[in-house]
């Protein structure tokens, strides 16, 4: 329980700490705004490069396949009950379904699962990263403007979703890095040692750049919606997956990044969505600030699980 809780408790005091930072203004918006930017386009990639063209083999296939099935039943489920307990129309379901599926794989998953495994758990982990945007964040507004009857839909979506996948600094680096692996190439020490110091800065940054923009916690996070959103990404999908898993003969360090990834809290990609289609917006946002203040006790129990 104690090296649980070497991991847990300071990845969520770097939060904590972003967030009263953010608050406080202790730094200002143009300031949180440059470091987000560092993370995301400097910081993140080098590290997933590096984990990447120097890291060992993992069944990657096998890790998205279990993940994105999950996710997938758990996408149906929510629907199912934000139309049948909710009242919800079929664009709010569609939504609804999003939030409890969508995690945060970058700013947090990253950051957890290099502290619980080092830059081996990495590995598996970017197979999940590598489709999590493409394949949720479309489904839902594919989803959202057939339930809301908008026209063109499909390809509307296209072309919103598609460039921004292909311009995504994290897909980028994880391409670029199994493009040099299957080339064979070594990295020259100076451009190791340069991706090293780099991607040292993103775990720690991640976490504080998450805790300065979560949305402010309010009443609306005791709303029915926020609630069931939390239980479904933080309880029922870490569950389907470990399901799934063992079903499909996932096992080792897979098997724990995938099931650890399951638990995460919901993504703030999954707010942007609601808020630029004007569906379920102010629920999206109690979803992303409940389900991560409450994943600092499921994420220790995932943990405890599986190491």
């Amino acid at each position: 329980m104690e090296r649980i809780l070497g991991v847990v408790v300071p990845v969520f005091a770097v939060i904590l700490l972003g967030s009263v930072t953010a608050r406080r203004r202790l730094i200002d918006t143009a300031g949180l705004r440059g470091l987000n930017d560092f993370v995301y386009f400097i910081g993140l990639p080098a590290l997933l490069f590096g984990s990447v063209s120097g890291g060992g083999r993992a069944p990657v296939f096998g890790v998205a396949g279990v993940y994105f099935a999950s996710c997938l039943i758990v996408y149906a489920l929510a629907m199912l009950l934000a139309r049948l307990v909710l009242r919800a129309d079929p664009a709010g379901a569609a939504m609804f379904g999003l939030n409890a599926t969508f995690g945060n794989t970058v700013f947090m998953g990253i950051p957890i699962v290099s502290a619980a495994f080092g830059k081996a758990g990495l590995v598996p982990l970017l197979a999940i990263i590598a489709l999590h945007s493409a394949l949720l964040l479309s489904l839902a507004a594919v989803l959202v403007e057939v339930g809301g009857h908008r026209g063109g839909a499909l390809g509307r979506v296209l072309r919103v979703t598609l460039p921004g996948v292909l311009r995504n600094p994290v897909i980028l680096a994880i391409l670029a890095a199994f493009l040099w692996r299957l080339s064979g190439g070594v990295l020259p020490e100076v451009a190791a040692r340069l991706i090293a110091m780099l991607g040292a800065t993103a775990p720690a940054l991640a976490l504080f750049c998450l805790g300065a923009s979560l949305p402010g916690f309010g009443r609306v996070l005791v709303a029915p919606q926020s609630l069931l959103i939390s239980l479904l990404k933080l309880a029922v999908l870490p569950l389907v997956v470990a399901a799934l898993g063992r079903l499909a003969g996932l096992a080792g360090l897979p098997f724990a990044v995938a099931v650890l990834t399951a638990g995460m809290p919901t993504g703030a990609n999954a707010f942007l969505l609601a808020r630029r289609t004007a569906t379920l917006a102010e629920d999206s946002a109690a979803a992303v600030a409940l389900s991560t203040a409450l994943s600092v006790l499921g994420l220790g129990f995932l943990m405890a699980l599986v190491r």
